[in-house]
């Protein structure tokens, strides 16, 4: 896109004639909510609220990809050692929809080929993964915001180095799987947890207490009172569409939380598919 086209639509950002507000987000339909490349090409600079406003104007450009490109192939991914190329892209859609859509930044694969050439060479089993990622202090939980939408846009997590558990347990899994590692997911209720196999016992890994293990034997003697719901969580690793559909439900709570009602009516529909628990 020629630079005179965007800089005469960035000039149309404060017109409040009806019928140049209409022409300017129809145009801005064209980007599918992204005009990170562009400004970033032509060496355009934003003030804040310039920003701000266009990021507001993309975003049905964004939510209409989204629904555009969602197609989930429920046959590869309802098992724990499923497709995990699948569950990453429909991750970099997610991701993608959560952006401001202006400023410029690696993708979610780029960026976990990334972390995966640092860990390389440096850890050797499971284990010593979570504690190079989380020990560390590499990524840490995200206790200020925990209902932060960007919570499940993962590649704003590896950015900032923080996210929800399941945001820390879904890259803990796709580092690992870059580096033929078996790291897998646990649905316990309230908590989302990885599991290993750790010196012959299934292990859980708590990524947001900085890789806390926890053998599943011993916290079932320890915790006898435990429901019967978190056991059965307990006694298998979940499919990667339970993780998926996890990932799902929380971005819908945040943004009904936030009062963002047209992304939460786009999160249940896409979450109708999957039915009820």
């Amino acid at each position: 896109m020629a630079t005179a086209k965007i800089s005469t639509l960035l000039r149309l950002l404060d017109d409040r004639d009806e019928n140049v507000i209409q022409g300017l987000d129809s145009a801005l339909l064209d980007f599918h909510g992204d005009l990170s490349d562009e400004i970033a090409a032509e060496g355009l600079h934003l003030g804040t609220q310039e920003a701000l406003e266009l990021s507001k104007r993309l975003h049905p450009g964004r939510q209409s990809a989204l629904r555009e490109e969602w197609i989930i192939p429920f046959d590869r991914l309802n098992s724990p050692d499923g497709d995990w190329e699948s569950l990453e892209s429909l991750l970099r859609l997610i991701s993608d929809y959560l952006h401001d859509g202006i400023s410029l930044r690696s993708s979610l694969s780029d960026q976990l080929d990334l972390l995966a050439e640092d860990a390389s060479g440096k850890v050797d089993s499971e284990l010593e993964l979570a504690e190079f990622l989380f020990k560390s202090g590499t990524l840490i939980g995200n206790r200020m915001h925990p209902f932060d939408p960007r919570n499940s846009d993962l590649a704003w997590c590896l950015s900032e180095g923080q996210s929800n558990p399941l945001g820390l347990c879904l890259i803990y899994m796709l580092v690992a799987q870059r580096l033929d590692l078996s790291v897998y997911g646990c649905n316990y209720p309230g908590h989302f947890l990885s599991i290993i196999d750790h010196q012959g016992k299934a292990t859980l890994i708590d990524c947001f207490h900085a890789a806390k293990p926890t053998a599943v034997p011993e916290l079932i003697r320890q915790h006898p009172e435990i429901s019967k719901h978190a056991k059965e969580a307990l006694r298998q690793p979940c499919t990667l569409t339970t993780m998926l559909r996890r990932l799902l439900a929380n971005l819908h709570f945040a943004f009904e939380k936030a009062g963002r009602t047209d992304d939460t009516i786009l999160l249940y529909e896409l979450l109708v598919p999957f039915g009820h628990d």
